[in-house]
């Protein structure tokens, strides 16, 4: 008999996907993802509703700003792509994985793709719920404040493409440390640097995307940050992505790694 055929990278990557999607979908971190984001939607649109004198549309914008540009969209990618390799090594089963005629880039992908699916949707219902209960008595302006909701859905889906590959990057190259690591690298890089004056806030795709967003500048003198076309902040992220989840891939693919635990 002939040995069965090796899967191509697209049919791996999918066996891939959908066994870490098992795996996410079983586990507590999609459950707290989930959970953390409902408790935003819920807090936001209680604050709504307990002060009629606020507008529905400052509403939304002040809550996706703070709920999702300044948590969410950190913490959702974090919990579901942080430790997708270092939970395997940390369970010694990384090494059959590699074995199997997956090859270890359909490996990277399948895990990678799993969770940023996973978190883009936890995001994106926690959007369009954030809209339509701000707006639920009010149906008028929910038509039409609609383009503005979706033009942050698409920036915080870039950012997720992107924090899941950082995540992927420095779980996959300190996976002893994973999550300390992808932690240091948002708060710092993403986040501090997105508060910063001057082109010191260009490093931070975080600003790039709430500007794609058409959120306020906010941070530190934000009077002294030039503006940019759209264009800029778009490809910076879309590179940056590229570039990070290229390095993902090719140190799981280059890594020996070895097991912390006797």
């Amino acid at each position: 008999m002939s040995p069965p055929p090796v899967p191509g990278l697209g049919a791996a990557t999918a066996a891939v996907f959908r066994l870490q999607v098992t795996r996410l979908v079983r586990g507590k971190k999609l459950r707290l993802g989930a959970l953390v984001t409902g408790l935003v939607v819920l807090a936001v649109l209680a604050g709504r509703y307990a002060q009629d004198t606020m507008e529905a549309s400052a509403v939304v914008e002040e809550g996706i700003s703070l709920g999702f540009f300044t948590m969410l969209v950190y913490l959702v990618p974090f919990l579901l792509t942080s430790g997708s390799i270092a939970e395997e090594v940390e369970s010694r089963t990384f090494t059959y994985l590699s074995t199997r005629p997956i090859g270890r880039l359909a490996l990277t992908l399948g895990k990678y793709l799993a969770g940023v699916a996973l978190g883009a949707g936890l995001l994106v219902a926690g959007l369009l719920l954030l809209h339509v209960g701000a707006y639920l008595t009010t149906p008028t302006p929910m038509i039409d404040e609609l383009p503005s909701t979706l033009r942050a859905i698409g920036a915080v889906l870039l950012l997720t493409l992107l924090y899941g590959a950082i995540c992927m990057f420095w779980g996959a190259i300190a996976t002893e440390a994973a999550g300390i690591v992808s932690f240091l690298y948002l708060a710092v890089v993403e986040f501090a640097f997105g508060l910063l004056p001057g082109i010191f806030r260009f490093i931070s795709m975080n600003y790039h995307a709430s500007q794609l967003a058409g959120l306020p500048k906010g941070g530190i003198r934000p009077d002294l940050v030039p503006d940019v076309e759209a264009w800029g902040p778009l490809a910076a992220i879309v590179v940056m992505t590229l570039a990070f989840l290229g390095f993902a891939a090719m140190t799981v693919s280059m890594s020996e790694y070895r097991f912390g635990k006797a």
